[in-house]
């Protein structure tokens, strides 16, 4: 039975980290996407002042 409940609150440890970690990389993901659209437009401002 120790085994059993051993393995069951490593299963469910490593579940909830994995999931955690999803969750955490998509919202970067999605920050990083939201910023390099912001530099874009930046960038694309400077360039036509300097032209």
């Amino acid at each position: 039975m120790e085994i059993y409940q051993t393995v069951l609150v490593a299963a469910a440890t490593g579940f909830f980290s994995a999931f955690g970690t999803g969750i955490a990389m998509k919202t970067d993901i999605a920050w990083i996407k939201e910023i390099i659209k912001s530099h874009e437009s930046r960038l694309a401002t400077i360039e036509n002042k300097g032209a």
